[in-house]
């Protein structure tokens, strides 16, 4: 039955390799099939939705309860195989039209898991690499293991920008979710990625308006900024009573950072640069585009009132509301919830003095992965947002 609908359709089946089937087409109905497709493609794309890694994650999670894709579901090479199989690509794969490439076992898993997560709607690309030269690592990807020999699917990517968690299937010839792979430890063989991601343009500089209250919010993920002259960048890394613990950031604010800026009223241009900065522990999290807040469970958002700035609650007993692009908001957590509606900040004396009371934060010692340590630590810290090597 398989093979007369390649036959119709001029699509025969040419080799395979760990889990991987590629397609040749023949004949002009080839011509027909792909115009089709790539009309269909073109048309679709103009109504794609837009990408962003909560929306991505949650569709990977909503496989772990389905059938077929719970834990230690048996899952092999032994996939029975048509035209319609859903591990036959859905959209255009590695340059091949819809329908024309295809994979059984842990690539099928892989491929089946991207589309899904994409929505159906974002062409797939592969990316090389090394162990020593991983490309940009996001939610959602494919990682080709052992030297091409096992497919993984990213659903965690770690502060490191290496370290993933995954979801795999043919893992001990089944569904494993939550492996976690050192993608930059070449006894893994990374291979290359698949990405759904489209190719992001060059990052341009950003301008930001600091008002009257002194104070904004910043959050980009396409790239890490440099802070401009006259602008103090902060993030938050506790609370007590009515204020905020914040950790100043020294010259960069880090790609999918959320920080407070503090400064004169005025325009500040932030460019952007290819270091990454000093990740430290935050409570401030933000959006490229509008989006319900999540990442806690009280939530606040920076505004002005009576005559004070700090952070409110955003919406009635601090429930989620839609934090708009490219801002901060605060994320409590309910263990660390006070009870209290808002955090205010004194505007004649700098965030950065703020702390619990009778707590001395001056001389908190971080290590590079934001972790406070005692005086003894010896290795790079930050102190007062400088590095700083203790021997």
């Amino acid at each position: 039955m398989a093979k007369g609908i390649y036959n119709y359709l001029g699509i025969q089946q040419s080799s395979r390799l760990h889990g991987i089937y590629r397609h040749g087409l023949k004949s002009c109905r080839r011509t027909l099939v792909v115009f089709f497709m790539a009309t269909f493609s073109v048309l679709t794309s103009l109504a794609q939705t837009p990408l962003n890694e909560t929306d991505v994650y949650n569709r990977l999670m909503e496989r772990q309860s389905m059938d077929g894709y719970t834990e230690g579901t048996p899952w092999t090479n032994d996939i029975p195989y048509s035209f319609d199989d859903p591990y036959r690509n859905h959209v255009e794969f590695d340059g091949w039209p819809a329908g024309c490439y295809g994979g059984v076992g842990c690539f099928g898993f892989m491929m089946d898991m991207m589309e899904y997560a994409s929505n159906y709607e974002y062409p797939i690309r592969i990316i090389n690499g090394t162990y020593d030269n991983l490309p940009e690592i996001r939610v959602g990807d494919g990682v080709r293991l052992n030297n091409n020999g096992h497919s993984v699917v990213v659903l965690e990517v770690h502060p490191d920008g290496h370290t993933v968690t995954v979801a795999e299937g043919n893992f001990n010839n089944s569904v494993h979710w939550g492996r976690i792979i050192d993608l930059a430890d070449p006894n893994n063989g990374f291979t290359n990625l698949a990405t759904f991601w489209p190719e992001q343009e060059p990052a341009e500089p950003v301008t930001i308006t600091i008002g009257e209250s002194g104070y904004a919010t910043f959050y980009y993920s396409n790239s890490a900024y440099t802070i401009p002259s006259g602008v103090e960048a902060f993030t938050v890394e506790g609370i007590s009573e009515n204020t905020v613990n914040p950790m100043p950031l020294a010259g960069i604010v880090p790609a999918g950072y959320a920080v407070i800026l503090e400064g004169e009223p005025g325009e500040y241009t932030f460019e952007p640069t290819s270091e990454e900065g000093i990740f430290v522990e935050n409570m401030l999290r933000g959006f490229d585009v509008p989006h319900l807040t999540e990442g806690g469970d009280i939530y606040y958002k920076l505004a002005v009132k009576n005559d004070k700035v700090g952070f409110y609650w955003g919406e009635e007993n601090g429930e989620a509301f839609e934090s708009e692009a490219h801002k901060a908001y605060l994320a409590v957590p309910a263990d660390q919830y006070n009870g209290v509606n808002f955090f205010t900040f004194d505007s004649t004396t700098s965030i950065y003095n703020m702390q619990a009371a009778g707590e001395n934060t001056d001389h908190a010692i971080y290590n590079l992965s934001g972790q406070r340590v005692s005086d003894s630590y010896k290795g790079v810290v930050i102190i007062n947002g400088k590095k700083v090597l203790r021997k």
